[in-house]
């Protein structure tokens, strides 16, 4: 029988990765919406944003939104940081 990648993932190597791979990262689009909303006022998507990554690795269902990648029209095409 064919197994699902997760059936064949030990319990030791899930603990590992959970722990060095955060639920939450700050990915460019939910950046760009919380600047975007705070320049007209609203920073409570800044709040909300700020809240997931001060615990990164804790899995919380009203942070679901902020573990997605973009959809096409939220794609954010260039980022002006001073890394």
């Amino acid at each position: 029988t064919v197994r699902s990648l997760a059936d064949q993932v030990s319990l030791e190597t899930r603990t590992r990765m959970l722990a060095t791979n955060p639920w939450v990262i700050p990915r460019n689009h939910q950046v760009e919406a919380a600047i975007v909303a705070a320049e007209h006022g609203d920073f409570g998507r800044f709040e909300r944003l700020y809240r997931a990554l001060r615990q990164p690795f804790e899995e919380h269902p009203e942070q679901h939104a902020f573990t997605e990648g973009p959809a096409p029209h939220e794609r954010v095409l260039a980022t002006f940081c001073g890394t």
